[in-house]
């Protein structure tokens, strides 16, 4: 007989800890003072953030459904290798951006920089990569944590405000067609989701996509970046609520999309006190 889950405060401590990771990335992005360039392809007008959110869970929609039928025809070592390969690139070219962002603070010579960046950037993702794949316990949280929330702040300082605010707003309908209609259900059905390391982790009896704390890493960000400490902290604190409450949801079903209360909780806290702190300001 199947244990049944019990939800515990103990399963969000993930999201906390890449939350708490986000606002302090956050921050000393915004302290660096450097221009960053967006990675939107559509300006900031009502049918450029339509089209620059449409574009984005487009390419999400197709990989997903891609994933789908390699594991329904059979080919499920094919997608973990794709994942695992996925996740060394985009963490590998994510160091190399935050550690551009951490040498602007520091004096390192020109004839050293690019080489620092690339060495350490090798180094500290052989670990992070080592950590999700060979080991479990803290330093396995630890790595799902820092590659969650590095993706997230980056998304969240380089998508422009109403973009993300759309994108994240969309991903909330999104994500219940994708669990309930759409690939990510029908994999659950095909396989064991817990089998695909990378685009899921495991804690404790709980299952969680990396997509989930992606996007609540982002959302939180949006908020730091663009609205400042007090909606951040509001913001962050929706989250975690609507997380909570999803966890919930999993003691009668087997599966429930992770985005859909914690981003709608999350976007409505971040509106309100974006709200009261320009009365008070």
């Amino acid at each position: 007989m199947t244990k049944k889950f019990k939800v515990s405060p103990i399963y969000l401590v993930p999201e906390i800890a890449s939350l708490s990771l986000t606002g302090l990335l956050a921050f000393l992005i915004e302290q660096s003072e450097l221009e960053l360039p967006f990675v939107t392809f559509f300006p900031e007008t009502p049918s450029g953030v339509t089209l620059n959110a449409s574009i984005f869970i487009a390419l999400m929609a197709v990989a997903a459904t891609v994933m789908y039928l390699l594991v329904k025809y059979g080919f499920k070592k094919i997608v973990r290798n794709l994942i695992k390969l996925s996740l060394i690139f985009v963490t590998f070219i994510l160091l190399n951006w935050y550690g551009f962002i951490a040498l602007s603070f520091v004096k390192v010579p020109e004839d050293l920089y690019d080489a620092s960046l690339i060495i350490g950037s090798i180094v500290l993702t052989a670990l992070l990569i080592f950590a999700i794949y060979r080991t479990r316990g803290a330093s396995y949280m630890a790595a799902v944590t820092v590659i969650g929330a590095l993706t997230g702040t980056f998304l969240g300082v380089s998508v422009p405000m109403l973009s993300a605010i759309i994108l994240l707003s969309a991903l909330t309908i999104y994500d219940f067609f994708a669990v309930y209609k759409g690939p990510i259900g029908k994999m659950a059905a095909n396989a064991q989701l817990e089998e695909f390391v990378g685009a899921v982790f495991s804690y404790g009896d709980l299952t969680i996509g990396m997509g989930d704390i992606v996007f609540y890493s982002m959302l939180a960000s949006t908020a730091m970046t663009n609205f400042g400490v007090f909606p951040f902290i509001a913001t962050s604190t929706g989250i975690i609520i609507g997380a909570f409450l999803g966890f919930k949801m999993l003691e009668t079903r087997e599966i429930f999309p992770g985005l859909p209360l914690a981003l709608s909780i999350g976007l409505a806290l971040l509106f309100a006190s974006a709200f009261i702190q320009g009365i008070l300001g």
